[in-house]
């Protein structure tokens, strides 16, 4: 039970790795705010975890709308009480060279992956920095780390952007006991390798030392490690999670 009582707001947790996040959090005593757009599967996870003996609340947010993410806080304040984890998790990817990449498309990306990253962040500080406690974790990618090898260049900077988003963010709320990290997933099994064909999924899984494709689960535990107090020393770090594909 390693975040009993603790109330955990965790964004694009309707599947792939925020269902996993949402579940294994659940497993471990936290009660569960999830922010999506997708109500259907959001309010499938929410099923999931009540067979856990767990509260939750399903709550449809569209993470880039300033409005819809400071009602979805509100609404968690609202029902919990207080926040103790916020895990921004919602992203999208293309993988558009950068000549068939359009404005739209690059303004879509930065949008829900880094500016819904800025948005909840914020929204949850006052109330964090009031109890000085509080664990942020943001989910960038293998690609901020690195360029990407098979995705567009708007989601690699997008995640390179998170990465630096959190090294300052952790500077700035350290003096009030709130950690702040990211997590690196490499290649996932999520609904986004769908973009990917047969070939090139084979041959990044013949990069990877392990010799396997990440799980969502693998994800979910580094990010239950960060929101437990066993990782009350780390803040500003980047963990990579990607079978050794990339060593740094």
């Amino acid at each position: 039970m390693r975040l009993k009582n603790k109330i955990a707001i965790i964004t694009g947790g309707a599947q792939g790795i925020g269902k996993s996040i949402a579940l294994s959090f659940a497993k471990e005593g936290a009660s569960i705010a999830i922010c999506d757009i997708n109500e259907k599967e959001g309010k499938n996870v929410i099923k999931a975890i009540k067979r856990k003996k767990r509260d939750a609340i399903f709550i449809k947010c569209d993470v880039s709308n300033e409005e819809d993410v400071n009602n979805a806080v509100k609404s968690t304040l609202e029902y919990f009480k207080k926040i103790d984890i916020l895990v921004n998790n919602a992203g999208v990817m293309n993988t558009n060279p950068i000549e068939k990449l359009n404005l739209e498309d690059w303004d879509k990306t930065m949008a829900v992956n880094l500016r819904g990253t800025f948005l909840f962040s914020k929204a949850v500080l006052p109330f964090m920095k009031k109890r000085k406690y509080g664990k942020i974790i943001n989910i960038s990618s293998l690609a901020g780390r690195t360029g990407g090898i098979m995705v567009g260049v708007d989601y690699s900077a997008s995640k390179g952007g998170i990465l630096a988003f959190t090294k300052a963010l952790a500077r700035e709320l350290a003096p009030y006991n709130i950690n702040v990290n990211a997590i690196c997933p490499g290649t996932t099994k999520t609904e986004m390798i769908k973009k990917f064909s047969p070939r090139q999924i084979q041959e990044l899984r013949n990069k990877i030392p392990l010799g396997r494709l990440g799980e969502p689960e693998d994800i979910a535990l580094c990010a239950l490690f960060l929101a437990s107090d066993e990782s009350n020393y780390i803040t500003g770090a980047t963990i990579d999670v990607n079978g050794g594909l990339l060593m740094i």
